[in-house]
């Protein structure tokens, strides 16, 4: 029997339709949350949100449950600020807030570390990207 933990929260995951992010989603929405996922856009993950989406109906435990209220798509390249702007907006304009945010999309420029500026998109600056405007 699921637990329900996050009845009632708004996430957001990006690269959330594959590996760890797909699980996390699927767990997110097992316990009760909403969720808004990225995926990069291409043909490949649209086929693979498709088969995320499809999961998570059949799993559903409460069969009343309509998997469009709670998981939504917002494709595009997380590398890229507006993709992430997008994301946290179709969360607060689907929802109405969002609660949790997952930075788990892959991605990657490799530089010397203290050579990082917030100039650069590393994967730690993004977070700070995404939610900048939202505070």
């Amino acid at each position: 029997m699921t637990t329900q933990l996050l009845t009632g929260k708004i996430c957001a995951i990006t690269g959330g339709v594959t590996g760890i992010g797909r699980a996390i989603a699927l767990e997110y929405i097992a316990q009760g949350a909403r969720v808004a996922v990225n995926h990069f856009g291409d043909a490949k993950s649209a086929e693979q949100f498709q088969s995320m989406f499809s999961e998570a109906t059949q799993s559903a435990s409460n069969k009343e449950i309509k998997i469009e209220d709670r998981l939504i798509e917002v494709p595009g390249d997380i590398s890229q600020q507006e993709t992430g702007v997008r994301l946290v907006q179709a969360a607060v304009e689907k929802w109405g807030r969002l609660d949790v945010f997952v930075s788990n999309a892959g991605v990657c420029e490799f530089s010397e570390f203290l050579e990082c500026g917030l100039s650069s998109p590393a994967p730690f600056f993004i977070t700070l990207f995404l939610l900048s405007p939202c505070s």
